[in-house]
């Protein structure tokens, strides 16, 4: 880093008001000379003159000296700070000497020149604090691709199996297909680090928070790395609880149709690809994966579909839990079916002007050169059209 030049002024082993008092003295003692000369001015006279001249100006010169230091004292502070900001600014590294709490405060400190507002850069560094401890495994997701497909009518499979209600009309069909790279903070994070990666389908609200914000009791929807709700009656819960043992694998694999890939991994049906298990609110998949955890990976490309039944007349919702770049979410509908789009994805009227693109059975919304922030999203309510 370079050192800032120091303020040039009157240096030397006398300070700027001992030269100053030096120079008074010498021109009052040729002064006095030429009074004795021509005007018969006394010795007495001339230390009374001399005393009374430098007593009245020594104080001047005390306070411009004072004066003088302590502006550019300051001056050369402020060069200083400058100087060791830019260098923090445009070398990173050099951040990484410092304890993670003056990190926090560097970063504070610079939104709140930014913004100048106080509640701004509080409700910006608490978003941000996830992402500075690294012990909690934040992520940030890239080319997030996700389509919604939604068919009124359950496909022959749900008939054959005797999923209640397939035949009555009480469900419509979704098929899911979500592709996005997701790049670590942290390697120590459990959902892409095993050989064993997990989806969940919740029952209930509770459970389904829980899982998407990592922040429930229930490890497994927490460890999940991808959670739906699963909204169905009692008695669909019923049938799927009381699938033997020994078919629950092969009944909810043609139910769901469930496919998992990250970083181009293959399934294999004869090492058990598909396990799953059933809970009290919800069910957890897993599967099986070998895709690349070296340790010096930083990125993993991921891929997750799945089809499954949902009640008529719910809310259906895509939630960014993680900061996204350039999200693109695709919902397609039949007729018969009435769908009505609400975002909360967090960007402005303007920037938000032509993000959603709609026609008939589709909304298509497609965000450009633009980070999401966590916990933004889609509401869409879907309801059966009668007659």
């Amino acid at each position: 880093m370079k050192k800032p030049e120091k303020k040039k002024g009157i240096t030397g082993s006398w300070s700027a008001t001992a030269v100053c008092f030096l120079v008074a003295a010498v021109v009052i003692i040729v002064g006095y000379f030429i009074l004795y000369i021509f005007r018969d001015y006394h010795f007495l006279d001339f230390v009374d003159s001399v005393v009374g001249n430098l007593i009245g100006v020594f104080g001047g010169f005390c306070v411009f000296d004072i004066l003088y230091n302590k502006l550019t004292q300051e001056a050369q502070t402020r060069e200083t700070s400058q100087q060791i900001t830019k260098t923090l600014m445009g070398e990173p590294e050099i951040l990484d000497a410092f304890e993670d709490v003056d990190k926090k405060n560097f970063v504070k400190s610079t939104l709140t020149s930014l913004l100048k507002d106080g509640d701004a850069v509080d409700m910006l560094t608490a978003n941000m604090e996830k992402y500075f401890d690294k012990a909690k495994g934040a992520r940030i997701r890239k080319s997030f691709d996700y389509t919604i497909n939604l068919d009124p009518k359950l496909t022959q499979e749900y008939i054959d199996a005797g999923f209640p209600g397939a035949t009555e009309g009480k469900y419509y069909l979704i098929d899911e297909e979500l592709k996005f790279n997701v790049k670590y903070l942290s390697q120590k994070d459990l959902n892409y680090t095993g050989d064993t990666v997990c989806i969940g389908f919740a029952y209930d609200k509770k459970s389904l928070d829980g899982g998407l914000l990592e922040t429930g009791k229930d490890a497994d929807f927490t460890q999940c790395i991808f959670n739906e709700d699963l909204v169905v009656e009692p008695d669909a819960i019923e049938f799927i609880n009381n699938i033997p043992a020994d078919k629950v694998n092969r009944v909810i694999n043609t139910l769901f149709m469930p496919i998992l890939r990250i970083d181009n991994s293959e399934d294999d049906e004869d090492d058990k690809v598909l396990e799953v298990e059933r809970k009290s609110n919800g069910l957890i998949f897993r599967f099986r994966l070998n895709y690349d955890k070296r340790e010096d990976i930083n990125e993993h490309t991921v891929s997750i579909y799945f089809k499954m039944p949902r009640v008529w007349n719910s809310i259906f919702e895509v939630t960014l839990v993680d900061p996204t770049k350039e999200p693109h979410i695709k919902l397609k509908y039949k007729s018969g079916m009435d769908v009505t789009m609400y975002s909360y994805l967090n960007k402005e009227t303007q920037a938000n002007s032509g993000a959603c693109i709609q026609r008939a059975g589709l909304y298509d919304i497609a965000i450009k050169d633009e980070w999401i922030y966590p916990k933004s999203g889609v509401v869409f309510n879907i309801k059966k059209i009668e007659g």
